[in-house]
């Protein structure tokens, strides 16, 4: 799509590959008028190269193609590799992701360089952020996010073959650009910059994601119907929150939402944030641990007694490890007072 031009490239696999080039006109009182298609053949999809031209791959000889919006050839490129099997948009003007051998070329047409390139098996699609600094490159498995340079990100590993993926662009919230939503067979999960993934909900029949905006998925369903899910992208966006150290948000999600659970605690504990599973623990022991993780003495005091008092409800011993623990801390922090009351325990 060529939003300035109102100019948009349908591409299709009948006939060994094709692609029409629609221009649509808006106008205020008339309304908006689409011009006749001009068509051609292609091998993979046609993608634009700049405002006024576009490029295909030439199924017969493997050539870059260069066309201007009368859908004349203005130029053959050959690529720098002769087993290209399909081209993408580079993400700037002039450039183009070339997919050959399982790996992906980001190649300047004007210059004929390679500017970098990197390993995808069995590449399916590529989809950019709106801001066009990352992509996400969709293979059979995998899903790879990568910078404009072509540079990888992050890398993800699926059991499920991958249908489709959308990029957020809510405009609050600061997941636009940073949060990929991808589909397999039967869940939708997001995937961050970071290499964290998650599973966002459970599908009945397959979809092909369009759009995320905030906690709506705009898509479409095999009978090419569409449809807007529901989604909710709390964990994500909790994890997000804390990569990028926006702490204040974090702890407004801590008491808000409703985040839970053991995975919250271990992902917490994994990335050195026990102050923050603190808030998501009610069981004493493992608050304990926490706490004296953090360095909380308060907390670990609080939960040393709980600990006693069940102790003794049920007749067993005191429980003299619980007191040790937090001994020893109090003493590495200097806390005299804590540590003298420890050994009195």
């Amino acid at each position: 799509h060529n939003p300035t031009e109102g100019n948009v490239l349908v591409c299709s696999d009948v006939d060994g590959g094709c692609y029409e080039l629609v221009t649509f006109s808006f106008n205020s009182s008339t309304g908006g008028t689409v011009t006749d298609g001009k068509r051609g053949s292609c091998m993979g999809p046609a993608v634009f190269l700049g405002r006024n031209r576009f490029a295909v791959l030439d199924r017969l000889q493997r050539q870059i193609v260069v066309k201007n919006m009368n859908n004349e050839t203005t130029k053959r490129v050959q690529p720098p590799s002769p087993n290209v099997e399909a081209l993408f948009d580079g993400g700037a003007s002039g450039r183009l992701l070339l997919f050959a051998e399982d790996r992906v070329i980001l190649f300047e047409v004007q210059s004929r360089r390679v500017l970098s390139e990197i390993s995808a098996r069995k590449l399916k699609n590529i989809v950019w952020s709106p801001d066009g600094s990352k992509a996400a490159l969709l293979c059979k498995y995998d899903v790879i996010i990568v910078n404009r340079q072509l540079e990888q990100l992050c890398s993800i590993s699926d059991t499920v073959r991958i249908k489709s993926g959308a990029w957020d662009i809510s405009p609050t919230g600061g997941t636009a650009n940073e949060l990929f939503v991808y589909t397999t067979l039967h869940h939708v999960k997001y995937c961050l910059p970071t290499g964290d993934t998650g599973t966002i909900r459970t599908l009945d029949n397959a979809i092909y994601a369009q759009r995320v905006v905030k906690d709506q998925l705009f898509c479409l369903d095999k009978e090419a119907r569409a449809r807007v899910l529901s989604v909710d992208t709390t964990e994500a966006r909790f994890k997000l929150a804390l990569a990028n150290k926006k702490y204040g948000q974090v702890m407004q999600m801590v008491r808000h939402s409703r985040l839970c659970g053991r995975a919250i605690v271990a992902y917490l504990q994994s990335k050195d944030f026990p102050e923050v599973a603190l808030h998501f623990v009610r069981e004493p022991r493992t608050k304990l641990r926490l706490a004296l993780a953090c360095g909380n003495i308060e907390a670990a005091m609080e939960c040393a007694f709980t600990l006693e008092q069940q102790a003794a409800a049920e007749g067993k011993e005191n429980s003299r490890d619980v007191w040790s623990e937090l001994g020893n801390e109090a003493l590495r922090q200097g806390n005299h007072q804590v540590v003298e009351m420890t050994y009195q325990r």
